[in-house]
């Protein structure tokens, strides 16, 4: 059997086609199907579209399972209907498994096995996975939450220039990108493009870069801000340790922790500081597998188990 892996993440949403080897021979990306970015229609749409393109190709042949890994899902009693009912129609009678991003990225970045996954891409969100019981950490949205994610740090970039403005913290490389970036011809100009820019959590979360780029040219607040994104994710991390690995504590670097998204491309800008915060018996991982393949994991281990 052939599969296709959906991952629909805050930015963009990948269609990944992967052989009877769980190998990728495809890949195609749309925009994000999140409900809260896209609407209900909108993400039946992009994922009604991409799964078209991907038979499209021919790659698929005529059996295969489907991996909707969703962002959100499991949130909203009205999104899950309408996530479900879109599910269930593009199957067309294909077996497929519906999951949160979170559970697939657990699935990918551990191959199923205990530990765990902490995302960090436009949102934030950490599940453990300790003998078939699973605890949730963050994944409070936009608005609320998501602290250590890419748009959690593109608030804070804003937040770090006006600090930089107004003489709170010294000028730094920060402050030039944003001025650069934002095209403002004055600092108070950050006023009404913070309105539209904090309305879309896309752009906001593109936003991290720059503390990326400030950071790698030694500003002080862009690194303080990737010091508080790990202390931020740590704290996720801790908080599942304590009600699903307790007995774990004095045992080091007992339990992985796998990191997946967007932010992590920082690499040791976010990762050394991480890994400086996580509790002693906690160790950072690299992912196994990309997050699109997570959900397909889910549905093979299902489909295996009802044999």
């Amino acid at each position: 059997m052939r599969w296709l892996g959906i991952d629909g993440g805050g930015t963009k949403t990948a269609f990944s086609i992967y052989d009877e080897s769980l190998r990728q021979v495809d890949r195609i990306v749309l925009p994000t199907c999140h409900y809260a970015q896209a609407g209900l229609t909108g993400m039946r749409a992009v994922l009604a579209e991409g799964t078209e393109r991907a038979i499209a190709t021919g790659h698929l042949g005529p059996r295969f399972g489907i991996g909707f890994s969703i962002c959100g899902f499991g949130e909203d009693a009205e999104a899950d209907r309408a996530a479900k009912d879109a599910a269930h129609d593009i199957a067309q009678g294909r077996p497929y498994a519906l999951v949160n991003d979170v559970e697939a990225a657990w699935a990918a970045g551990l191959d199923m096995r205990d530990g765990i996954a902490l995302i960090a891409g436009t949102g934030s969100i950490a599940l453990g996975v300790r003998a078939g019981r699973t605890v949730r950490c963050g994944g409070w949205d936009f608005e609320i939450g998501d602290e250590g994610s890419g748009g959690w740090m593109g608030r804070e970039v804003l937040r770090a220039f006006t600090r930089q403005a107004d003489g709170r913290d010294a000028r730094g490389p920060l402050y030039d990108l944003v001025r650069r970036e934002l095209a403002l011809e004055s600092d108070f100009d950050i006023i009404g493009r913070a309105r539209t820019l904090l309305a879309d959590r896309t752009q906001t979360a593109a936003l991290s870069r720059l503390a990326s780029e400030a950071a790698c040219a030694d500003d002080s607040s862009a690194r303080a801000i990737f010091e508080r994104a790990a202390a931020e994710e740590a704290d996720m991390v801790g908080a599942i340790v304590r009600q699903l690995f307790r007995d774990l504590t004095d045992s080091p670097a007992a339990i992985p922790v796998a990191y997946i998204g967007g932010t992590f491309n920082a690499g040791d800008l976010i990762l050394n500081p991480l890994a400086d915060a996580l509790p002693s018996c906690c160790r950072l991982v690299a992912p196994v597998h990309e997050p699109d393949l997570g959900a397909v994991l889910i549905l093979r281990d299902r489909l295996n188990k009802d044999r």
